[in-house]
């Protein structure tokens, strides 16, 4: 599975990717709906009690329980779709074309699906 969004600056990040600041106003402003859309109607892959806040906003508003959520082939922090939305934060466009070849609709996953990602990413059972 491929990770989209953890980026480096937040608390949740991955070193390996670039920071929010650098990343803001990179994606061009037609693809923020759809973009938006495909990620809120991610499947949930696992869930925390904690919320994500606002990195870029001295205030650090809370944005959403923090969660993971996936398509079954990609998977991204619950917070992405608000940092795309309020800030036009970049993706990859590897990401870009998969989400576009599925009509901006990612699949829903049954149980078992999810169950046995859950298995190959966290090694449960």
């Amino acid at each position: 599975m491929r990770d989209v969004g953890y980026f480096n600056d937040l608390p949740h990040g991955q070193p390996t990717e670039m920071g929010l600041r650098e990343a803001s106003g990179k994606l061009t402003a037609d693809l923020v709906g759809p973009v938006v859309g495909y990620l809120t109607g991610g499947s949930v892959l696992a869930a925390s009690a904690g919320y994500a806040h606002d990195e870029l906003d001295a205030t650090r508003p809370e944005i959403a329980p923090l969660s993971i959520l996936t398509d079954g082939e990609w998977s991204w922090p619950s917070d992405l779709p608000y940092y795309v939305e309020r800030y036009r934060v970049g993706l990859p466009q590897e990401f870009l074309r998969h989400a576009e070849a599925l009509g901006w609709r990612p699949p829903r996953l049954t149980r078992q699906q999810l169950e046995e990602l859950e298995q190959l990413l966290f090694g449960q059972q």
